[in-house]
């Protein structure tokens, strides 16, 4: 609601999606500190040039401002509020309702951009351990919360961005229990002072993809989660900021917090790359985030900053990734971010992810803390990326699963590259498949991942350290080269099973069983953990495999596109249908995209060509009877 002053905006959630003033609302926001003035701007205050900061943002579409509330500046002794500051706050928020901003204040600011501003008065003590600082942190996000109670436009309260790296010795300790004993004692005091309050607390990617407790799993006390991931940082051998995976990556992580709660990717933007690199992964990135079901985002941040005091000092680079250059110029990425916003609060206005017939199985438990040399090496996390990619590739809509959702919800279940299954897990997905299910599941661990008689019909005879036998095998006509990692390579009988495919030794390599009401596949290779390494998708068509199985357990994509570098997303708005088509590739594409009419066949289609990074929004009717006209562009579209 760029543009007016904020009214009665306050935001509720509606079984999982923010909603004002009765309508669906997603926000579209900015990361802000002045350029001048940087992490110092509470302290030197200058509220004309915050004023006409928040009037461009909302000239430029913007609705939402995320600031950070300087633990250290609003609490410069233990116990004492500087009222000066809590005025500043007021208003800075009030400066923000009068241009039509929502506010996202990030409470308890100690680190920021890989520096902590740390109050002198906290001597190192232990944020999550220490008593009396437990007790500090409650009273000061309560303090907060009641300074802007009143204020309309608080869209929601950040516990603290990134604040596991204040300590991250101690928070990589922490257990899942003391994660939710934190979030929910702090999360408890918001509301306490502010009873409309929606909490979340901001992490990078590492709450998908690290070891610690900080995760969306065990988010329960939260409304939302908060999550930001930039591809120069990832552990998965993103070969570019322009990469295909570069701009799947952010919303593979809003797919993995999504199962738990929702959530608004709080940090959105890119480093090490031109404006014009920039722009693009902006802008399919962003789209990309909201075709898989984010609530809002921030873009990392608004301005290029001219002071060159703490943290910029020492991390000048951070100087130099805004939508806004030091002199005022917008740079393209701005001009991006407009065009988005606009089709998010416009004719996107409403539209969400429709449910999945394929869900993704990833294991939430790892082994005990005393599991010593049982632990299987390795790491869950490309796995289940690259099972995103997959899918991605092969236009089969999908959603991460959990511990409490019905997996019979899903027609087909992919177990990719599990390192671990325990025997729970392992009935659990008995229970789906003998139901009518359809599993794919292939194997990450000699011992732990490899499957049994019982579910998959198969037995292990040995193992070998000769990769070579097993360096891929043919399926329905597409060759799949793999790499192992040096290690045991499992060797499996069928036992019960029908064997598909079969590696060089004459072993099986992939199988199905018929179970019950349903069909279970089992692959003897860690699929997708294998393909981890620069441009290793380029080496086969991988998503063939997802692909051929979706087809013969009946599940067929409403929407696709001959390129596998073009994601088809359907979306959908009571009868309506919105196909987000993004090109992730670094280069214009033409392709044909193709939807199944409501009986089946034949399918309309629709002929595109996209820029690099390009989107391109198509619209229809549900149950459109057949031979009616395909995915037709509004006049009014044009390819963003």
């Amino acid at each position: 609601m760029a543009g007016g002053a904020v009214r009665d905006g306050r935001v509720t959630l509606v079984d999982g999606v923010p909603h004002r003033d009765g309508r669906p609302f997603f926000s579209v926001g900015v990361n802000y500190h002045p350029s001048p003035t940087g992490c110092d701007y509470w302290r030197e205050w200058d509220g004309a040039r915050i004023d006409d900061d928040f009037g461009r943002m909302a000239a430029a579409g913007i609705g939402t401002v995320r600031f950070f509330v300087f633990w250290a500046d609003f609490e410069p002794e233990e116990g004492g509020y500087d009222p000066v500051m809590t005025d500043r706050l007021r208003e800075l928020a009030g400066a923000a309702g009068r241009h039509g901003l929502s506010c996202l204040p990030s409470l308890l600011t100690i680190w920021m951009n890989g520096q902590r501003f740390d109050p002198p008065w906290r001597n190192g003590r232990d944020l999550w351990r220490d008593a009396e600082l437990l007790e500090r942190q409650r009273a000061f996000v309560r303090h907060i919360a009641t300074a802007l109670r009143d204020a309309p436009n608080v869209l929601a309260y950040d516990l603290g961005d990134e604040v596991i790296h204040v300590d991250s010795a101690s928070s990589a300790t922490l257990g899942a229990d003391e994660v939710r004993a934190w979030w929910g004692t702090l999360a408890d005091a918001i509301r306490t002072a502010d009873p409309q309050a929606v909490v979340l607390q901001a992490n990078e990617a590492s709450a998908v993809l690290g070891g610690h407790a900080f995760r969306p799993e065990h988010a329960g006390p939260l409304d939302v989660v908060g999550l930001h991931g930039f591809p120069v940082w990832s552990p998965f051998h993103i070969e570019s900021v322009a990469a295909r995976k570069a701009t799947a990556f952010v919303p593979y992580l809003v797919r993995r917090g999504s199962a738990h709660r929702p959530v608004y990717v709080d940090e959105l933007g890119s480093y090490g790359c031109d404006e014009a690199t920039a722009a693009g992964y902006l802008r399919a990135a962003a789209h990309s985030a909201f075709a898989a079901g984010a609530v809002g985002t921030a873009v990392w941040c608004w301005q290029d900053f001219t002071t060159g005091r703490k943290p910029y000092a020492l991390r000048p680079n951070e100087r130099r990734v805004g939508l806004v250059a030091a002199d005022g110029r917008e740079k393209p990425a701005l001009a991006e971010y407009r065009a988005f916003a606009r089709r998010v609060t416009g004719e996107l206005a409403g539209f969400r992810p429709l449910p999945a017939p394929v869900g993704v199985f990833v294991p939430e438990d790892g082994p005990g803390d005393d599991a010593g040399y049982l632990t299987p090496s390795g790491s869950d996390a490309p796995a289940a990326f690259y099972a995103h990619l997959l899918l991605q590739q092969a236009h089969l809509p999908y959603e991460f699963t959990h511990r409490g959702a019905r997996l019979e919800r899903h027609a087909l279940v992919i177990c990719p590259s599990v390192r671990q299954l325990s025997l729970p897990e392992r009935r659990r997905l008995e229970r789906y498949v003998t139901s009518g299910g359809v599993l794919l599941y292939s194997t990450g661990s000699l011992l732990d991942g490899a499957g049994d008689e019982e579910l998959f019909g198969i037995r292990i005879r040995d193992f070998t350290l000769a990769a070579d036998t097993h360096a891929d095998f043919t399926w329905a006509g597409v060759r799949y080269p793999l790499r192992w990692e040096p290690g045991p390579v499992p060797v499996i009988d069928a036992a019960g099973a029908e064997v598909l495919a079969a590696f060089a030794d004459g072993s099986p390599a992939l199988t199905r069983r018929r179970l019950g009401e349903g069909v279970v596949h089992y692959l003897n290779a860690p699929l997708e953990a294998q393909l981890n390494a620069p441009y290793r998708l380029r080496e086969a068509a991988w998503h063939r495999l997802y692909a051929a199985v979706a087809e013969a357990a009946g599940v067929h994509p409403p929407l696709t596109a001959d390129d596998p570098a073009v994601e088809t997303t359907v979306l959908g708005r009571g009868d309506e249908r919105c196909g987000v088509v993004v090109n992730h590739a670094p280069e214009p594409v033409r392709t044909t995209v193709r939807r199944r009419s409501a009986g089946g066949t034949p399918r309309a289609t629709e002929r595109l060509r996209l820029e690099a990074k390009g989107v391109r929004l198509l619209f229809w009717q549900a149950g459109a009877a057949a031979g009616t006209s395909g995915p037709r562009e509004r006049p009014k579209e044009r390819q963003s």
